[in-house]
């Protein structure tokens, strides 16, 4: 295997996919009909990533930090995020200020701390910093695990209850295979661990043993048929209150046939389907 999950998905992809993106979507796209969990995690950083949000309809994003965008489109929600380095009592004060400031009540707290090359944080740790996203008054996600069912986040829960610390709702990693049953059936067996609301911040169809796009095991046509079966059903799941698809890269070996846009920025079918979820 020559690239990690988490290796590719430290890379700016989806900032590439961007920068060939025109802006003229209006902003009434983002906030018309459709799914209201529907959202996008991307970066920020160039200066095209709201087209994304608006030619794909989305009502939410994040961007994996705890900047409020300055361009964000109109009907379009932002939810800010707390990292390990960011997670000291003056810069979670200035996130949830900032935040207020702008009507956000919501935070994601953590992106893979189990993960060495994500944020990386022991449970004890965690559990420490916790509080301090508390007093902040805003509605918590809990970290983001690579798997939320996996020792790390077994054991912060159970830090947590431990400790009555609060977490209202946990967030949920996915890049398993296209079988949409496996997906709702997996969130609602989290669900009924920890008794929370759920929301899929990053999902989409992976294989992690392909070394280009070609050679990747899931067709393009497969992944659309599984979005088509899944949106549906996750839109049913009432403990579900949003998902956000991954952008990947169309040139990205274990996620291109996920891909939401083209080389030239333009949708692809995938794309279109979530555009019109």
């Amino acid at each position: 295997m020559n690239l990690t999950r988490r290796e590719f998905l430290n890379l700016s992809a989806a900032a590439t996919v961007a920068a060939a993106l025109p802006l003229g979507a209006s902003a009434q796209g983002a906030a018309s009909s459709g799914s209201q969990k529907k959202g996008l995690g991307l970066g920020s950083r160039n200066a095209f990533w709201p087209g994304m949000l608006t030619d794909l309809r989305c009502k939410w994003c994040y961007t994996w930090t705890g900047n409020v965008p300055p361009d964000l489109p109109e009907g379009v929600a932002f939810v800010p995020m707390i990292r390990s380095k960011a997670a000291v009592a003056e810069r979670i004060s200035r996130v949830a200020e900032e935040a207020r400031n702008h009507g956000i009540t919501e935070l994601l707290g953590l992106n893979e701390p189990d993960a060495q090359k994500q944020d990386d944080m022991p449970v004890e740790q965690a559990l420490e910093v916790w509080p301090l996203l508390m007093e902040t008054g805003m509605r918590l996600g809990s970290p983001a695990c690579i798997h939320a069912d996996n020792e790390w986040m077994t054991a912060f829960m159970a830090g947590v209850e431990k400790r009555k610390l609060r977490v209202d709702f946990v967030c949920v990693h996915s890049y398993a295979g296209p079988n949409a049953q496996a997906l709702v059936s997996k969130l609602d067996r989290i669900h009924s661990m920890y008794g929370r609301p759920l929301w899929l911040t990053e999902f989409g169809v992976g294989d992690w043993s392909a070394k280009i796009v070609e050679d990747n095991k899931h067709s393009p046509d497969t992944v659309f048929k599984f979005m088509d079966r899944v949106l549906p059903m996750l839109d049913d799941l009432a403990f579900l209150e949003r998902y956000a698809w991954f952008p990947s890269a169309p040139d990205s070996a274990p996620l291109g046939t996920s891909a939401l846009f083209d080389a030239n920025g333009e949708l692809t079918p995938l794309g279109e389907l979530y555009r019109d979820a």
